[in-house]
């Protein structure tokens, strides 16, 4: 089977986001965009936020709240059941 250089195709790649907030179209490079995790508008006093990895990583405050509540709800529930 004969290597038709699509790895070449795929990193030489331009990859069009349109950003929503003021219509500017931002052109990059797909191997960029693969070492991102988020790519801001080049818009003139754009401030949107493009998020490139959804569910790939979680938010560190809210799972340390949720992780905080838990630990207090075993603590509460402990504190009840010897009082």
């Amino acid at each position: 089977m004969r290597n038709f250089g699509i790895q070449q195709i795929q990193s030489a790649a331009r990859i069009l986001l349109i950003c929503p907030d003021c219509g500017q179209e931002n052109s990059e490079y797909a191997d960029k965009l693969r070492s991102v995790a988020t790519y801001y508008c080049s818009g003139d006093g754009c401030d949107y936020l493009f998020d490139l990895a959804p569910g790939r990583r979680r938010d560190f405050g809210k799972g340390f709240a949720e992780a905080c509540k838990r630990f207090y709800a075993a603590f509460y529930a402990m504190g009840r059941s010897s009082g």
